[in-house]
């Protein structure tokens, strides 16, 4: 008779140990400074969307943004007119609708079918150009935030 008061109470203890360990893990996760894109946060992106975003795009420091698709993987590089050498590509991994994320950490979201990017913490791209009259944002952390809007 104990046998069947005790089984329950025991699977409530382990379920609410179990909440807690995760919880706990989410908020450590959320602590570090690294981004982390697992497979679970992939998202497919459809023909018609990657036919809207393939293109360059003229970003608000004056650079430009060229994103293309290779072998079912994308990539953006910042291009300046100024300068002969070319940047290195940054592997994009999709997160959601017309949403993307580099391993660094730069977000890039895509609208108007295409015709608009915004993209957060673009210093973590290489070759960003600033120029002197573009201020940057302070995060919550402290750091330095600089968003790049499409013209």
């Amino acid at each position: 008779m104990h046998t069947k008061r005790v089984l329950p109470i025991i699977a409530a203890l382990f379920a609410l140990v179990g909440g807690t360990a995760q919880a706990q893990t989410a908020v450590a996760s959320q602590t570090t400074d690294s981004v982390r894109v697992t497979s679970g946060t992939y998202y497919h992106v459809t023909a018609q969307e990657a036919l809207d975003i393939e293109q360059q795009y003229r970003m608000s420091n004056g650079q430009r943004l060229e994103v293309h698709q290779q072998d079912k993987h994308f990539f953006g590089r910042l291009i300046d007119d100024r300068e002969w050498q070319e940047k290195p590509r940054v592997e994009i991994y999709p997160t959601g609708p017309g949403q993307f994320v580099s391993k660094q950490g730069a977000t890039f979201v895509f609208s108007n079918v295409g015709e608009r990017v915004v993209i957060d913490d673009a210093q973590f791209l290489p070759g960003l150009r600033m120029p002197a009259d573009m201020h940057s944002a302070s995060t919550v952390s402290g750091s330095a935030s600089i968003r790049l809007v499409s013209r």
